[in-house]
């Protein structure tokens, strides 16, 4: 009973730390955490990807939505094609057993792709921008190639 007890405290304390960040995705002062989204790993590999790229100085960052295939965050570029960046983020926590990452859709547009790793403190550890990798595998999904198997790079 002790350890239900204490499974249950956890799970509460889990409860309040997904309202709260469900409070921030909707509060407008936190431009830089997506409105939408329930995968609070992804939400926060998102935020920071999103900030880095605001503190380069990349005007105009605008979030994808659910719907959104292929990339998570988008910003003007005038040197790309139809000149828009689309970024694609990816990310996976301490607390992942296989350290392997969602589907990565190939987005027709000029893509950048983010790999973010955080730790037990879901704080970024590491941050990967590949020029370029190797998938394990490509698959067509939904009438759309995507790449499956990836996993985040060792080191």
């Amino acid at each position: 009973m002790e350890n239900f007890n204490r499974f249950i405290d956890v799970v509460k304390k889990y409860a309040e730390a997904y309202r709260e960040l469900e409070e921030i995705q909707k509060a407008p002062d936190f431009d830089f955490v997506p409105e939408i989204g329930d995968q609070k790993t992804g939400i926060i590999g998102e935020s920071f990807i999103y900030e880095f790229l605001k503190r380069q100085g990349h005007p105009n960052l605008e979030f994808g939505n659910h719907s959104q295939k292929g990339w998570d965050i988008k910003y003007p570029f005038g040197l790309a094609p139809n000149g828009v960046v689309l970024v694609q983020v990816k990310t996976v926590s301490a607390f992942s057993k296989t350290k392997a990452i969602s589907n990565i859709y190939l987005a027709s547009d000029y893509c950048e792709l983010y790999l973010v790793s955080l730790n037990e403190d879901l704080i970024p550890d590491n941050i990967w921008k590949p020029k370029g990798f190797i998938p394990a595998k490509i698959k067509i999904q939904d009438g759309e190639e995507v790449v499956i198997g990836t996993r985040l790079p060792k080191d």
